[in-house]
């Protein structure tokens, strides 16, 4: 095997053998591995700020967090997680006064000993705020009883099953290791 890389045409690589091919990607291919320290830090306190802030992280951070600081990424996920679970709950809620509980749930629901308890204020803020500012809750009916006397006033005749259903997501329980385990196969031995 012999490949001649053109990096600049006075700086002409040639790599006779795979261990130099697997050495050339593995120093090409890991960017954060010739990354200092300082630049790491800078990185990982951009992502700080945006966990504070309640901000959505990128796909590209989250990867980064995966491959490089899996404890921040474990939280980083768990807010992420409980922020979508308040989002959905948000989406299916059928009053306003539904809609306040949920809320009120979520943010009595986080524990003054939880290391993730700022993150997850500002997660949650951002997410009622959006809420609001959609204008979903200004469609909502006061209580479920206005929505009810709407419904038959209108002559609705067809009734949701699903709408019975709570899509309830237990956020003081969930961790990142419980959906792992969940998706592990069971083996069941007959003695």
């Amino acid at each position: 095997m012999n490949i001649s890389l053109n990096l600049k045409k006075e700086d002409t690589q040639k790599i006779t053998t795979e261990i130099e091919l697997a050495r050339y990607i593995m120093e090409r291919g890991n960017d954060t591995g010739k990354m200092s320290e300082a630049d790491r830090a800078k990185i990982e306190a951009r992502i700080n700020a945006k966990l504070q802030s309640g901000k959505k992280l990128s796909q590209e951070e989250m990867e980064y967090l995966r491959r490089y600081n899996p404890i921040m990424y474990a939280h980083a996920l768990r807010v992420q997680r409980m922020a979508e679970a308040v989002e959905e709950q948000l989406k299916h809620a059928k009053s306003k006064e539904e809609a306040d509980r949920i809320i009120t749930s979520a943010l009595n629901g986080i524990s003054k000993n939880d290391p993730d308890r700022e993150y997850i204020f500002a997660v949650v803020n951002r997410v009622v705020t959006e809420f609001h500012k959609s204008g979903a809750y200004d469609e909502l009916p006061n209580t479920i009883d206005e929505d009810d006397k709407k419904k038959k006033k209108s002559g609705e005749v067809f009734y949701d099953a699903e709408d019975d259903k709570d899509d309830e997501f237990d956020l003081q329980n969930w961790s990142p290791l419980t959906e792992v385990y969940d998706s592990m196969p069971t083996f069941s031995v007959e003695a």
